[in-house]
């Protein structure tokens, strides 16, 4: 039914919808009236032709945003790895979620990585990936993200006060990048810098994942200008025009 109507290409009615579906029309009818309920169709309130709702459209430009931010991203992904010869993650926002997900990965050439689940929702307030992403959110869903206080999904670790969280925060805005040490993946050391749109907000993450036993403190400033370097590109690809993040 909703393929139906999305695909009619302009606003159907219940009678084409019956012809087209081969359904009763009574079925035709609790089928819209269950679509409109989930805000995805409605109707036109004078000729009572049905169609794609605000709502609907929202979610198929931020799901073909998603597909085009991955393509965009796919080279840059393979630059930073080059450079740095660490695993690249892409991190995309879901903000109805409130989370994140890993859009894309591309693995470090050395033996010893890890295996990143791609496409499962995971906490914002987390590991360099996601907190990258939660310092450069609107201040409403900051403060709703905090309040959740999940634990570390990696190591179990209770969640920071928010006055401790708020300050870290505030230094990844200073510093352009976020740091963690085994948050999300037991092991690892995270390095990830914000993804923004044009008007600032974060969308995603550029994040490196470096397993302990190879990470070296004197390297990582380093690690981390190739990082928001790539994030960067990708956040002036997407019409982001502010001044440098940090």
């Amino acid at each position: 039914m909703f393929r139906a109507v999305v695909e009619a290409g302009e606003d159907v009615s219940v009678a084409e919808l019956t012809e087209t579906l081969g359904l009763p029309r009574p079925t035709v009818h609790r089928l819209l009236d269950l679509l409109a309920k989930e805000d995805m169709v409605e109707p036109d309130p004078v000729t009572r032709r049905w169609g794609p709702t605000a709502e609907c459209q929202r979610l198929g430009a931020l799901l073909a945003a998603r597909q085009d931010l991955v393509k965009l991203a796919r080279p840059v992904l393979a630059e930073v790895v080059e450079r740095s010869q660490e695993a690249c993650l892409l991190g995309v926002y879901l903000p109805r979620r409130r989370q994140m997900i890993y859009a894309a990965e591309h693995s470090s050439p050395n033996p010893l990585s890890y295996r990143i689940e791609l496409n499962t929702p995971v906490p914002v307030n987390w590991g360099a990936s996601g907190r990258a992403i939660l310092a450069f959110l609107p201040e409403d869903e900051i403060e709703a993200i905090i309040a959740e206080r999940v634990p570390a999904p990696g190591s179990g670790e209770k969640a920071p006060s928010p006055a401790v969280l708020r300050r870290e925060l505030e230094c990844i805005r200073q510093q352009g990048y976020a740091f963690s040490r085994g948050q999300k993946i037991p092991g690892s050391r995270g390095i990830g810098a914000p993804i923004l749109g044009a008007d600032g907000t974060a969308v995603g993450s550029l994040t490196l994942t470096i397993p302990e036993m190879r990470f070296r403190e004197e390297a990582k400033e380093q690690l981390a200008e190739m990082v928001m370097q790539g994030a960067a590109k990708l956040s002036a690809t997407l019409g982001y025009r502010g001044g440098a993040v940090g």
